[in-house]
């Protein structure tokens, strides 16, 4: 890692918790330098990650994320019905295709982010020069990714969608860009694409929880915010770990590899720390750079980040008074298939894991009660298998089929394998 990036993260790592000086913003000079003192306040996190990425990529993530963050005052910030359109106009005034500016946001905001968010939209012509200043083919990166997210958001602002339809289009929608960005090609565009979305609903549910957003989960409580946000990323956290599976060989730059892994690390270090469970490194910048350096040291990080998301999957099930079996022995949920091993695509991948499952329960036959652990078992294989019909289209009889016909090889192979089970 050159001196230049440990720079720009120890400047992010020194920054990350601050305030965001919102008057510093206001009089940065240029357009770089705005992009400099606003990529920490506008995105914490995923800006450290963007610290480890070359010039080159650093460059245009940057400009990618401080427009996605433009549009986010615009979709926030505004009052229905007027925002839905000024999505829409922002969007193609970023990415160039019409030079009609959106109205500014009028709301007050509330949150240090919205606030950076809204000195974002009223500089929205200095985001909008980044952008364009960009290369051709991370301009047009770009420009389709705006337009795709502010599509959804406009969408959404409308006539509001499913929050898995949601999470898939919008942050799904910029995993996809930033795999585009880094990586050669994981697998097929159609399983990229529910692989990606499958990180975008992670991604979505852990700023849902931060946020506090109880009405949109329909809870009362913070307790029943966070049991309701990780009962559902069961399926997802298997789609993000085949993802991960994919991308780190087909990763050539380490300075890719660690921005993928330090947001892996700490994503999931929310999540863990949320519901009480160890998170997976306490000093996440080492330990992605570790992972990045070798093909043996990735494989480490997924397995213990994997090891992590179980153990909190299992504090969720042990505190829900509806699930919990109070059972100390932990089945190993997403790793009971070796995420290489993984299928790319949604249904086979759940359908698979499914069965993993069930392959782990008593085959002898049941004289009494099953064991804790065991009901355990059933209740995630059953959670399971609903994800999987809940992936099927409306009125999809033909997907309806073959979903049949994968749970019945899966089923006949089972038995094969393992003898008759009860």
């Amino acid at each position: 890692m050159t001196g230049g990036r440990l720079g720009i993260l120890a400047r992010g790592l020194r920054n990350l918790r601050r305030a965001p000086d919102l008057a510093a913003l206001r009089a940065a000079g240029t357009p770089d330098e705005l992009a400099r003192l606003a990529l920490i306040p506008a995105a914490r996190n995923m800006g450290i990650a963007i610290g480890f990425l070359s010039a080159d990529m650093r460059a245009e993530a940057t400009a990618a994320l401080l427009a996605c963050r433009v549009l986010d005052a615009y979709e926030d910030l505004i009052d229905r019905p007027l925002a839905g359109s000024a999505v829409r106009t922002a969007a193609e005034y970023l990415s160039g295709s019409t030079d009609t500016t959106p109205p500014p946001p009028d709301r007050i905001t509330v949150r240090d982010s919205e606030a950076v968010d809204l000195v974002l939209a009223e500089r929205i012509a200095d985001v909008r020069s980044l952008v364009s200043a960009l290369p051709a083919g991370g301009r047009e990166r770009v420009a389709l990714l705006l337009l795709d997210i502010g599509d959804v958001m406009a969408r959404n602002l409308d006539s509001p969608l499913s929050r898995v339809a949601y999470s898939e289009g919008v942050l799904g929608r910029v995993t996809h860009y930033a795999c585009s960005l880094v990586a050669e090609e994981a697998c097929a565009e159609a399983d990229l694409r529910e692989l990606t979305g499958c990180v975008g609903v992670i991604a979505q549910a852990a700023n849902d929880l931060r946020d506090g957003e109880l009405a949109l989960y329909g809870v009362a409580d913070h307790e029943e915010l966070t049991r309701a946000v990780m009962l559902r990323l069961l399926a997802p956290a298997l789609g993000g770990f085949a993802l991960l599976a994919r991308l780190g060989p087909r990763t050539s730059s380490p300075s890719a590899k660690a921005a993928m892994a330090y947001m892996t690390i700490t994503t999931t270090g929310f999540l863990c720390t949320a519901v009480g469970a160890p998170a997976p490194y306490r000093r996440p910048v080492g330990a992605a750079a570790l992972a990045a350096s070798s093909p043996a040291f990735w494989n480490k990080m997924v397995e213990r980040v994997q090891r992590c998301a179980d153990q909190a999957i299992h504090r969720v099930l042990d505190a829900s008074p509806e699930l919990g079996t109070g059972s100390d022995a932990a089945t190993q949920l997403l790793g009971a298939i070796d995420p290489r091993a993984l299928s790319p695509s949604m249904v086979p991948l759940i359908v698979d894991t499914t069965f993993a499952l069930v392959r782990a329960l008593p085959e002898e036959p049941l004289t009494g009660r099953l064991s804790a652990s065991d009901i355990r078992t059933m209740m995630i294989a059953d959670h399971l298998a609903f994800g999987a019909l809940e992936r099927l289209p409306p009125r999809g009889a033909e997907a309806m089929r073959a979903l049949a016909t994968n749970f019945q090889l899966a089923a006949l192979d089972t038995t094969t394998a393992g003898g008759d089970h009860p």
